[in-house]
């Protein structure tokens, strides 16, 4: 059974930058297979991965509803792990499976409820698996993910990200979540700006581990001007990134080498 990386954090907290920069740190360092999952509606992992998304979950909802008004000599189900096979994006290293968004004024919990249903079908194929979860604390609400091996708690390095932060544990406490293992992620440490307020990790309950990834120039330019996180992405944080990888997975990364 594949281990489940969650990430998650308030809007703007880097969390989906954080998620890339993991998932080429266990390419690095030789874990494989791995599968990322973009969880957010707004989804830009597979931008940031420089994967061109063609088709999501959200799509296949859509289809389902066009197949239900058909008479078809193929079930339902097995129209459903085609499609899905046909979704998922398969590059160097890695997969990528997209969740998207309804067109329209549409629900999602249909949509929550189909990558409910592949992350456990998928979860065993993968070493690992990677999800970028929506901004905020409604994934956590759905049930879209309810067994993580490892919460990354990203929050930018102000009393506000640290308080959403700790707000998001406390709402992983009060809900039927297993989480394993919390890791608080403090990041864009020292970046540019207003000075940082002094801040008390301990703020946020049951964290295991504090890695404070700094503030790196490079990794702005290439968000600000919509470029990839390739694998020389990021020089100045790798040294957090190299820790946050190890402490989200202890038992799989002690052993790895690290390639460079």
């Amino acid at each position: 059974m594949g281990a489940i990386l969650a990430f998650s954090g308030k809007g703007g907290s880097g969390k989906s930058n954080l998620a890339a920069l993991v998932l080429r740190q266990l390419i690095r360092a030789a874990v494989k297979p791995v599968l990322a999952v973009d969880a957010d509606p707004n989804a830009t992992l597979g931008l940031m991965l420089g994967v061109p998304v063609e088709s999501t979950i959200a799509d296949l909802r859509d289809r389902m509803g066009e197949a239900a008004t058909k008479v078809s000599e193929i079930p339902k189900e097995r129209l459903m792990d085609q499609w899905l096979a046909e979704i998922l994006s398969e590059e160097k290293g890695f997969d990528l499976l997209t969740m998207g968004r309804p067109e329209g004024p549409k629900c999602y919990c249909y949509v929550n409820s189909l990558l409910r249903r592949y992350l456990k079908e998928l979860r065993g194929s993968y070493a690992v698996v990677v999800v970028d979860c929506e901004a905020g604390m409604e994934y956590l609400s759905r049930l879209t993910v309810d067994d993580i091996d490892t919460l990354v708690l990203v929050a930018e390095a102000t009393s506000v990200g640290l308080t959403s932060a700790r707000r998001i544990a406390q709402l992983a406490d009060a809900l039927p979540v297993r989480v394993k293992r919390r890791v608080l992620a403090v990041n864009k440490v020292g970046q540019p700006g207003p000075a940082e307020t002094a801040l008390d990790d301990r703020q946020v309950p049951g964290a295991a581990a504090v890695v404070r990834v700094p503030f790196d120039e490079d990794l702005y330019r290439r968000c600000a001007g919509g470029e990839p996180l390739d694998d020389q992405a990021g020089e100045a944080a790798r040294p957090a990134i190299e820790s946050l990888t190890r402490l989200c997975l202890p038992q799989l990364c002690q052993d790895q080498p690290t390639h460079r």
